[in-house]
């Protein structure tokens, strides 16, 4: 049996497979961690292997009372946000910390949110491209078979990462906010963009690790998680108002799609992906690409004439469920996927 987990500031969810891809059993448990770049690892493990075991308990009913469900689990594919920005320094130390409280024989797999929001859309396979917009970021992710990765955005609010709630909202915050970003600016111009540059260019291995990776993260994290909730929750807003014709929202809208088609034209390009006839898949997930909504529709335009190869599919299941489909497949390629849900 594989185990799939998604730990993300929602909480922590958990669904059992048989090698059918038939689900067994599912929880769901709220966790006081943050799970971003500053979760204490080992608080993280015991946290994971805690809520499998309370899963794995489920399914005693349904075994001999030889057999212990816990030792019955032979993958635990594991997703996280908290691996979503340390690049593989971090996912070292996550998955050594899970190692130590996992029985010996289980094989364990950890990945970022946006490779398991990919096996959302693809029922597993780790080839294509993700395009995952949330409240606070927005990310392009891609992988091709021979294992290439690339990505581009997913920042989080400290970058204003184009597309996602947050910058949308934040594009027209009024004078006042605007005078004191200005001055902050002006201020500590000079060092605070060459901070920043150093980070991205540590995170995208142009240029050497520093520590301000994890320090500029976790101030951006600790100072203003607040404003950009209070700011995130404008987006609908703006949503019902370019609804009803309004010519500014409106105009947010269309910047916003055209920040996320540069993500999307960004992987495709350095994966050569846009330089193919033959389509690839395009997983649109995350909670502001609502099917059906204005927002969505603008996006697909846009997609559907800069990145005319793309094939847009949607999520099939949740994250715990989508880790277990990318196990499987990671496991035995050949397997029977689901057919995608198609959106162009």
């Amino acid at each position: 049996m594989i185990i799939g987990a998604q730990a993300s500031p929602d909480g922590l969810s958990l669904a059992i497979l048989d090698d059918n891809r038939r689900v067994l059993a599912r929880s769901r448990f709220d966790s006081s961690l943050a799970w971003d770049i500053n979760t204490n690892v080992d608080a993280a493990a015991a946290e994971i292997v805690s809520a499998v075991k309370t899963c794995c308990s489920a399914l005693s009913s349904g075994v001999e009372a030889r057999e212990d469900p816990w030792l019955s689990i032979s993958i635990l594919c594991v997703g996280t946000t908290a691996l979503d920005h340390g690049g593989a320094e971090a996912e070292a130390a996550f998955r050594s910390a899970l190692q130590k409280l996992l029985p010996p024989g289980l094989q364990l797999m950890v990945y970022h949110s946006a490779a398991v929001a990919l096996a959302s859309g693809t029922g597993g396979p780790l080839v294509g491209c993700v395009l995952l917009v949330g409240q606070d970021t927005s990310r392009a992710y891609g992988a091709v078979a021979d294992r290439r990765t690339a990505s581009s955005s997913g920042w989080g609010p400290v970058f204003s990462d184009g597309g996602c709630a947050y910058a949308l909202a934040s594009l027209r915050l009024g004078p006042i906010l605007l005078l004191v970003v200005l001055l902050v600016v002006l201020v500590n111009a000079d060092v605070g963009m060459r901070a920043l540059a150093a980070v991205s260019r540590a995170q995208d291995g142009r240029g050497a690790d520093t520590l301000l990776v994890s320090a500029v993260w976790a101030r951006g994290h600790s100072s203003i998680h607040s404003r950009v909730a209070g700011v995130a929750s404008l987006a609908p807003v703006v949503l019902e108002c370019a609804a009803r014709g309004d010519t500014v929202a409106d105009a947010l809208l269309r910047h916003a799609v055209g920040e996320l088609l540069r993500a999307v034209k960004s992987v495709a390009g350095r994966l050569g992906l846009d330089k193919s006839r033959l389509p690839f898949n395009l997983v649109l997930a995350g909670p502001m690409l609502s099917e059906g909504s204005l927002f969505m529709q603008y996006l697909l335009d846009v997609l559907k004439d800069g990145v005319p190869t793309a094939d847009v599919i949607y999520p099939q299941g949740d994250g715990a469920e989508a880790a277990a489909w990318l196990a499987l497949w990671l496991l035995n390629p050949q397997l029977p996927l689901p057919p995608v849900r198609r959106g162009l």
